[in-house]
C-alpha cells in the first residue's frame, strides 16, 4: 500500500495514541468507619480557601518537571495545592504497592490501569466508593448512555459498589500486526500472511534477509505476546481485567462451557506454535524481560519491524522515522490446525482504568468536594480541551475551527514539557485534527465486521472477591511462568505430562476454587 497523503501532510499535527481498574460499608483506611455521602457532606467546602492534595499519577509518558504547567493551571482554576508525584510506567506498580501496604496513598490517583490492584484496594477498604456520589458528576455521567451506565456498574463494582471513575472510549482504535511494509517488500512478502503458516515462513524471509531481526517485538512481557494470537487462536486477552476480560468465560468452542482461558487445549496449541517461532528466532530472544525503553530502541534502530499494537501507534512511529513505511493488517492470521476463524474479543465501551479516591476524603469533604468538582469539569468539552491539548497560544492553536498543537509539539511532547494530557474521554474538536483519529476511522470497519465474541461481568460477593484476590495472582503467576517456559524451550508443551502437570498446578493454587465461584456469579 502507498503512503497515506494525510499522513505525511499531517504528521505535524499531534501523534496521540490510544492507551488503551467493595465493600458495601467501604472502611476509612481499613478503620471500620462508614464513608457515605452525608458523612462526607457534613462540612461545607469554601472554596475560597486553597486544599492541599497529595496526586500519584503514572502516565505514558512522565512529565520531565513537577509541579508543570498542568499542575499549576488546574490549582489555579480550583483553588488546590497538589504534592503530586510521576510515577515511570517503569516503575510498574511497585511504588502503588508499597503506598498501600504502608498506608501512605495519596488523596487521588486520576488513572489507575491495574483493575485487580483496585479491586483489592476497595475491598481492604483503602478506597472511596465514588458512584455514591454521582448526583455530583453530572458532566461524566451524561458521557454515558444508559445501556452504557449500566454496563459500568457492572463491570466495576466491587460488593455493590463502584470506586473507579474509568476513562471512556470514543473511538474503535484496534489492535492487530503493524509492520515494516518496506521490509516486507525486500524481502518479496506483498501481502501481509494469513494463515500461521504464512507468517512463519514470511518471518524466516526476513531474518534471512536482516541479520539484526529480533523477530517479533514484544512490549510487556509474556501475555501480550500471547495477546499478539489470541485473536488467531479464539483466546480472549488478559490486561488483568482491564478491559472486562478475567481469563473465565464461556467458551463457544467448547460447547459454551465456562473455562479458564489459559487452561485449554487452544492455550496449549497457542504455546506450541510461539515455541515453534520461538526456537526458529522469530520472536524477541528477551520478551519475558525486555524493558519498554528497549522495546522504543528495537523500533528506531530498526531491529522491531513487526508487533501487535493500536493501529493509531503507526502515525508516531513514521513521524519519529520518515524512512520508515509502517502499515497495518486489516485482519488476523488464521490456525490451520484448527480450522476456527480468528475473532475480535470485545470489552465494555470504557476502560477499567480511570480516576479512584482514597476513603480518607470521606472525613475531609472540602478536598473531596474540590476533587469531584475537578474530575466533572474534566468531562465538560472545556475541560477536555483543557486536559488533552493544554492551553491555546503555548501548547496549541486554532487552525480552521479546530485545536492543533503547535509546530514541533504533539501528546508526548506536551505531556513530557507541560504535563496535558487527555483524561477521562478525548475532546471532539481535537480529535478532527487528529491524524490518528483518521486512521483509526479508516481501520475500523473491517475489524466491526468481524465475528466477535463479548466480555461478561462477574458480581462477586466479598467473600468470594477476597477469595478470588487470594488465589488468582498465585493462578496467574503459575500461568505466566509456565507460557514463558514453554515458549522458550525449559519445558515441552508437546509432552501430555507436561500439560497435565500444569493443570494440577492451577489447582494446586486454587484455580479450582476460583473457578467455582466464577461458575456461581457467570451463570
Amino acid at each position: 500500500m502507498r503512503k497515506r497523503k494525510w499522513v505525511t501532510t499531517v504528521l505535524a499535527l499531534s501523534a496521540m495514541i490510544a492507551v488503551a481498574a467493595c465493600s458495601s460499608n467501604t472502611n476509612n483506611g481499613g478503620t471500620g468507619e462508614n464513608t457515605s455521602p452525608a458523612n462526607a457532606a457534613s462540612n461545607a467546602d469554601s472554596a475560597d480557601q486553597t486544599v492541599n492534595l497529595t496526586v500519584v499519577s503514572q502516565t505514558k509518558y512522565a512529565p520531565n518537571s513537577v509541579p508543570n504547567e498542568y499542575t499549576k493551571q488546574t490549582g489555579q482554576k480550583f483553588n488546590m495545592k497538589w504534592d503530586y508525584q510521576a510515577i515511570p510506567l517503569s516503575a510498574g506498580m511497585d511504588k502503588y504497592n508499597v503506598m498501600f501496604v504502608s498506608g501512605d496513598y495519596p488523596d487521588f490517583i486520576p488513572n489507575m490501569n491495574q483493575w485487580n490492584a483496585v479491586k483489592k484496594w476497595a475491598a481492604a477498604g483503602y478506597l472511596l466508593p465514588i458512584g455514591d456520589y454521582i448526583d455530583k458528576l453530572p458532566n461524566y455521567r451524561k458521557l454515558y448512555t444508559d445501556d452504557q451506565w449500566q454496563m459500568l456498574q457492572e463491570f466495576t463494582n466491587v460488593n455493590g459498589k463502584v470506586y473507579m471513575m474509568p476513562f471512556i472510549t470514543t473511538t474503535f482504535d484496534p489492535m492487530t500486526w503493524i509492520y515494516r511494509k518496506d521490509v516486507f517488500d525486500k524481502a518479496g512478502i506483498t501481502a501481509f500472511p494469513k494463515t500461521t503458516d504464512e507468517l512463519y515462513e514470511a518471518l524466516q524471509k526476513i531474518k534471512e534477509q536482516n541479520p539484526g531481526f529480533i523477530g517479533i517485538g514484544v512490549r510487556g512481557g509474556v501475555k501480550n505476546l500471547e495477546m499478539a494470537f489470541g485473536n488467531t487462536f479464539r483466546i480472549p486477552p488478559d490486561f488483568g481485567g482491564s478491559n472486562g476480560w478475567t481469563g473465565f468465560w464461556h467458551d463457544p468452542d467448547f460447547n459454551g462451557q465456562l473455562v479458564f482461558a489459559p487452561a485449554t487445549d487452544k492455550q496449549r496449541a497457542l504455546l506450541a506454535y510461539l515455541a515453534k517461532l520461538y526456537k526458529a528466532g522469530l520472536i524477541q530472544k528477551d520478551f519475558a524481560t525486555a524493558t519498554e525503553d528497549q522495546f522504543n530502541q528495537n523500533r528506531q534502530n530498526g531491529k522491531d519491524v513487526i508487533d501487535f499494537q493500536w493501529v493509531s501507534q503507526i502515525i508516531s512511529l513514521e513521524k519519529d522515522n520518515a524512512a520508515a513505511d509502517w502499515e497495518y493488517s486489516s485482519y488476523f492470521v488464521e490456525d490451520q490446525a484448527s480450522g476456527r476463524t480468528p475473532v475480535m474479543f470485545k470489552g465494555p465501551d470504557f476502560a477499567l482504568f480511570g480516576s479512584i479516591f482514597s476513603s480518607k476524603l470521606v472525613d475531609q469533604p472540602d478536598k473531596l468536594n474540590r476533587l469531584l468538582e475537578y474530575l466533572d469539569w474534566s468531562a465538560t468539552p472545556e475541560g477536555t480541551l483543557f486536559n488533552q491539548m493544554g492551553v491555546e497560544g503555548l501548547t496549541y492553536e486554532m487552525k480552521d475551527g479546530i485545536p492543533v498543537y503547535k509546530e514541533g509539539l504533539d501528546r508526548k511532547k506536551v505531556l513530557e514539557q507541560y504535563g496535558f494530557d487527555y483524561y477521562l474521554t478525548k475532546n471532539d474538536d481535537a480529535q478532527k485534527g487528529d491524524p490518528a483519529f483518521q486512521l483509526d476511522q479508516e481501520a475500523a470497519p473491517a475489524f466491526k465486521a468481524m465475528e466477535t465474541l463479548y466480555a461478561q461481568s462477574a458480581n462477586l460477593t466479598e467473600d468470594e472477591t477476597n477469595t478470588v484476590n487470594s488465589v488468582m495472582t498465585g493462578v496467574w503467576s503459575e500461568a505466566d511462568q509456565f507460557a514463558t517456559k514453554a515458549i522458550m524451550g525449559v519445558v515441552d508443551i508437546n509432552k501430555d505430562d507436561v500439560w497435565k502437570d500444569y493443570l494440577a498446578d492451577l489447582n494446586k493454587v486454587g484455580l479450582d476454587k476460583a473457578m467455582a465461584i466464577y461458575e456461581k456469579a457467570m451463570k
